[in-house]
């Protein structure tokens, strides 16, 4: 209920494995989809072929997400890249989709997180590689307040959590009331 990972047929507990071995610092989370098949298509589509309007189509999932689980927030904030990535690649992905679900959903974005380290690609890395390439790679910009903010925090792909993890534990540490992560993909816990 946490994380919001599925679990396949095959697994015999009730809980995912990732949400019994750690307390994650947002409150919930959320995707539209698994992270295989046509789901990651669109991912790929996006954030490797660079077909920004695939950010409106995910950002069309996001919003259906929200509204039917009811999520309420103040802002929207996109997990960050450093900035090295983005001059190679040229976008944020998870700001192209939030720039799109702040005009469907009449919420103000806030692009406030820093990568301050150019981090591994997290897909390169285990579970628990994951999870120590993101240790303290995030900051707050300054110029935001966001005390006492119900946060909607948004990514592309959602899979050990350690990402949106950290980026909840700066948002709660500057002042944030509730984190809510939505993501338009998830990996599946096998």
């Amino acid at each position: 209920m946490k994380c919001g990972k599925g679990l396949s047929e095959d697994y015999d507990k009730n809980i995912c494995p990732d949400c019994l071995e750690r307390n994650y610092s947002f409150h919930s989370a959320y995707s539209c989809f698994y992270y295989e098949g046509a789901g990651r298509e669109l991912i790929h589509k996006l954030k490797y072929e660079g077909i920004l309007e695939v950010g409106k189509i995910l950002a069309r999932y996001m919003a259906y997400e929200a509204k039917a689980e009811n999520l309420k927030a103040d802002i929207i904030v996109p997990v960050p890249i450093h900035e090295s990535k983005l001059s190679r690649r040229g976008f944020n992905q998870a700001k192209v989709i939030g720039e799109h679900l702040s005009n469907m959903m009449s919420i103000p974005m806030w692009d406030c997180l820093i990568r301050k380290r150019d981090t591994k690609e997290q897909s390169s890395l285990d579970k628990t590689g994951r999870r120590l390439n993101v240790i303290d790679a995030f900051s707050l910009n300054m110029l935001y307040n966001v005390n006492n903010m119900r946060i909607l925090l948004i990514d592309d792909i959602y899979t050990t959590g350690s990402t949106v993890d950290e980026c909840s534990k700066v948002l709660l540490a500057s002042g944030a009331k509730q984190i809510n992560v939505l993501t338009g993909a998830a990996g599946v816990n096998t």
